[in-house]
């Protein structure tokens, strides 16, 4: 899909080591770069399930896979009831699961969805508009003090968020937040820019995650794919912050130490990826091979 690259591809295609007529499932779908070349392995008969959240992602993906026919099935859904979308679309014993937990390139730069302050649009950050109701301006403008430093202590891991809950509750008195610019100004106010990231990065990586529940969704989701791999298949997993990577490698850890699953890689993208796709610069991938035995959750 133009304008889309899927970050670490070649090494998710090395570890994950696809057979003819194998079947996976790309648990984050996406732009559907790493769909479609998973596709192209595990032909000629391989299948995949491909789930996203987001439903004008899926609609614009659906179109850009429609030549694969059969072989693809595409639904609408989170990742946190991987389990029972799979087996209701006959993906019950699969040979591999991956997530990547960036935001999609299409979700990430369309203004109108609230995800980004690179572009003035709505607070919104809602992953699926037509299901949730909860937005990032809700947060912002009823959310207590703190409420609102916890959650951007907690998921923006901002070391000021105590002055920028404070800034907020302080601007929304005078006038409340509505759209991307107007929380960019206020971080901008109190943090002070260190090298090229934005100030108010980390305060809108706090409010997405809060909007969608990231964490307990990511648990679930991992918990989910060992009801539907094979014993040895392969589980894969992108993170992009130090957050989700924690669930990921405790979750692993344990798999490992406790049930018998062997780490297969971890690996990050080569600086010549990071120079021609900028977004995979802070992704990390893990590979983890379950047991022989029969899989089980933690």
């Amino acid at each position: 899909m133009p304008g889309h690259t899927p970050v670490l591809l070649s090494d998710v295609l090395r570890t994950f080591d696809l057979q003819s007529d194998q079947i996976v499932i790309d648990a984050t779908l996406g732009g559907g770069g790493h769909a479609r070349a998973m596709l192209a392995r595990i032909a000629p008969a391989g299948r995949l399930l491909g789930l996203e959240l987001d439903p004008r992602t899926l609609t614009t993906t659906a179109d850009s896979l429609r030549e694969f026919g059969r072989r693809v099935t595409l639904v609408q859904g989170s990742f946190r009831q991987l389990a029972t979308l799979a087996n209701a679309n006959g993906f019950d014993q699969v040979d591999a699961i991956l997530f990547d937990l960036g935001v999609s390139s299409m979700t990430l730069d369309d203004a109108s969805r609230g995800f980004s302050f690179q572009a003035n649009g709505p607070l919104d950050m809602r992953f699926d508009p037509d299901h949730q109701t909860l937005t990032a301006a809700d947060l912002l403008n009823d959310g207590t003090l703190a409420d609102l430093t916890t959650i951007i202590k907690a998921y923006g891991e901002e070391p000021a968020a105590a002055r920028v809950a404070a800034a907020i509750v302080d601007r929304r008195r005078r006038e409340r937040f509505a759209d991307t610019a107007d929380l960019a100004e206020v971080v901008s106010s109190v943090v002070r820019r260190r090298g090229p990231r934005h100030p108010a990065t980390k305060t809108f990586q706090a409010l997405r995650m809060a909007v969608n529940d990231e964490l307990n969704a990511l648990l679930d989701g991992l918990n989910q794919s060992l009801e539907v791999l094979k014993p040895g298949g392969r589980l894969g997993v992108i993170t992009f912050h130090s957050l989700e990577d924690r669930i990921v490698k405790r979750f692993m850890r344990d798999q490992i130490k406790n049930h018998g699953a062997t780490l297969i890689a971890k690996v990050k993208p080569p600086r010549t990826e990071i120079l021609s796709n900028p977004r995979s610069r802070s992704a990390l991938l893990r590979i983890l091979s379950t047991s022989l035995s029969t899989n089980t959750k933690t």
